[in-house]
């Protein structure tokens, strides 16, 4: 099984409000659906939810918690919103051919303190099973602490990367960058001197930019790719077990 995780910051405006890009969205389902097509089936798609649910997690103070009617009521705006932008993704990897079926992590997954604590991972291994392709995405889910919290795509990722055996992370960038320079290899034993290179990208992110996303990854047992979304050819390259330009993380 394989897991690519589409991130926010290509399928949508990430500086904008609940913006998607749906240009971007249409070229990474149509890649989707040339990997499926060659045999790639057994696959979890996990995306970020950009625009849609970093704005308004910001807007309405939503990272801390929900503690008041107003954060409830803009809680369930956000989830409302990521459901919607999943919508969009959906939609276009049917129409490039794929059998998507949506599974929003509200639904089956709790977190606490912002951390997941419990997945009901056989609905989605059940419809991978049954011939579909699970999407998941960044979702706002119930915690025991907080009453509501963000519950990133990277953290979803890292979750079913155990069972995985290869992990592509579709970005905006052509891998780990230092000084410019793509890192082609990142490990346990690197990190901690590549970490204090790694900048925030300027545009609004909860979840914790590139350094947080390799944390995320680096909990997963299988080798993890990143690489460039906007470079398709490489994303599709990985998908059927090619070289291309990326980072590996591992």
């Amino acid at each position: 099984m394989q897991i690519l995780k589409l991130g926010g910051s290509v399928l949508s405006r990430k500086h904008g409000f609940m913006q998607a890009d749906a240009a971007s969205i249409a070229r990474l389902a149509s890649i989707v659906g040339r990997a499926y097509k060659a045999g790639v089936r057994d696959l979890i798609i996990v995306h970020g939810a950009g625009s849609f649910g970093h704005a308004p997690v910001i807007k309405y103070k939503l990272n801390n918690g929900v503690r008041t009617r107003k954060q409830t009521w803009a809680c369930a705006l956000t989830h409302s919103a990521c459901s919607h932008f999943s919508s969009h993704i959906t939609d276009a990897l049917i129409a490039a051919g794929v059998p998507a079926m949506s599974v929003p992590p509200a639904d089956i997954a709790r977190s606490r303190n912002r951390r997941i604590v419990f997945m009901d991972k056989k609905v989605v291994f059940d419809h991978i099973k049954a011939g579909y392709v699970p999407v998941l995405f960044g979702d706002m889910i119930p915690d025991s602490l907080l009453g509501c919290s963000v519950c990133s795509g990277d953290q979803i990722v890292s979750y079913f990367g155990k069972y995985a055996s290869r992990v592509v992370m579709a970005t905006n960038v052509d891998g780990v960058l230092v000084h410019g320079e793509v890192v082609p290899h990142i490990t346990r034993g690197n990190f901690r001197e590549i970490s204090r290179h790694l900048k925030c990208s300027g545009a609004p992110d909860v979840t914790g930019g590139m350094e947080g996303k390799i944390r995320e990854i680096m909990k997963c047992r299988a080798p993890a790719y990143i690489v460039n979304a906007r470079k398709p050819a490489r994303v599709l390259a990985l998908l059927i077990g090619k070289k291309a330009i990326s980072t590996r993380i591992n």
